[in-house]
């Protein structure tokens, strides 16, 4: 990859990394009301599907159960995009050594989630240390994954790379 590609990469990563942590602060910054009805809405959309339907129906989940995971797999789902934006920011900034580098992303997701709660506390949210975990364990899954395709995509570029010889 050109230097100027790389540099375009990483400014589009900046990019969407700031994005991502506006709108995982956009939603901490909604006042109660706001936040359960967002949730709500979410949840009926979801409850609507014929699998997650029949499984609400198998387990008989209570609606506010259904809500509840929902909320779950959203702090998850919010950290496994700004873990992999952020350990791809990593890699294409070619910070090194790596060994010692690949930390810096976890723990950048991990002030990115305790402010995330504290936020919540400016509106009369409660800031809860549950949610700062499932905010770091998203981080950890996304990261991991970019981590797993870049480790796999230069072990078959060296592979390939010595076959060549």
């Amino acid at each position: 990859m050109s230097e100027k590609t790389r540099k375009i990469l990483v400014a589009i990563d900046i990019l969407l990394i700031l994005l991502t942590i506006g709108f995982i602060f956009g939603n901490s910054l909604e006042d109660v009301e706001k936040s359960t009805n967002s949730s709500t809405a979410v949840t009926e959309t979801v409850e609507k599907i014929p699998p997650v339907k029949k499984a609400i129906e198998e387990k008989r989940l209570t609606f506010g159960k259904l809500e509840g995971i929902i909320r779950s797999l959203a702090h998850v789902a919010e950290f496994v995009l700004l873990g992999a934006l952020v350990m791809l920011l990593l890699l294409l900034s070619k910070v090194r050594p790596l060994a010692v580098s690949v930390y810096m992303p976890f723990f950048f997701c991990l002030l990115v989630g305790i402010a995330d709660e504290c936020i919540q506390l400016t509106n009369d949210r409660a800031c809860e240390v549950v949610d700062v975990i499932k905010d770091f364990v998203g981080s950890l899954i996304g990261g991991g994954l970019v981590l797993a395709i870049y480790g796999i995509s230069y072990a078959v570029a060296k592979r390939k790379a010595e076959k060549k010889k």
